[in-house]
């Protein structure tokens, strides 16, 4: 073998066994990451019990609501289903409201749902409202884009630095700020005013 042969074959056995080692690598870290998707796969699927759900990690939206205010909505898991792409199932969301005075909002609740076309959402379980000095926890709370209404629902309670309310239903119109408490059976709103 001349020693042109000889330099080629040594090159080709080298490349063979580079390409057999990078396959063992990649398919040997293959399979021990199959077990993690699969575990993250199944922990989704009982999340929402539907299997034609599509799940993302980390999601971010962000856009103008119908005052032309800024927001950003945050969540851990999201889903949709292909049947209304529109509708986002989300768990532990966070959004944040930058009204154009400066001032800001937060809100954060363990599960909820956003409509990616009217920018509607809705927060359930621990809901956390969070401006400036004030706090309102509650079970529900329903952002209606379009109507310029915040709806706040189910055992909710506000602190603030003024004083401290427990109401069933508090109505927050965005457009001029206008607040409504509202009780069920006619009972009266506790209000309790510092001095």
């Amino acid at each position: 073998m001349s020693y042109r042969k000889k330099r080629l074959l040594l090159i080709q056995i080298l490349l063979f066994t580079t390409a057999i080692l990078l396959m063992y690598i990649f398919y040997y870290q293959g399979t021990s990451n199959d077990k993690e998707v699969e575990k993250v796969e199944l922990k989704n699927e009982e999340l929402t019990g539907d299997n034609s759900a599509n799940f993302f990690e980390d999601v971010e939206y962000r856009g103008l609501d119908a005052n032309g205010n800024r927001y950003l909505l945050e969540s851990e898991v999201a889903s949709f289903n292909d049947d209304k792409p529109e509708l986002i199932d989300m768990i532990g969301m966070n959004a944040t409201f930058y009204f154009k005075d400066g001032k800001t909002l937060k809100v954060s609740g363990d599960k909820g749902k956003y409509n990616n076309k009217t920018n509607d959402m809705l927060f359930r379980d621990n809901v956390v409202v969070l401006q400036a000095d004030n706090e309102i926890l509650a079970d529900n709370l329903d952002y209606f884009n379009l109507k310029k209404l915040i709806k706040i629902y189910g055992n909710v309670k506000g602190k603030s630095l003024d004083g401290n309310f427990t109401t069933d239903i508090l109505n927050l119109s965005i457009e001029d700020q206008a607040v409504e408490l509202l009780m069920k059976d006619n009972e009266q709103v506790k209000i309790n005013l510092e001095k």
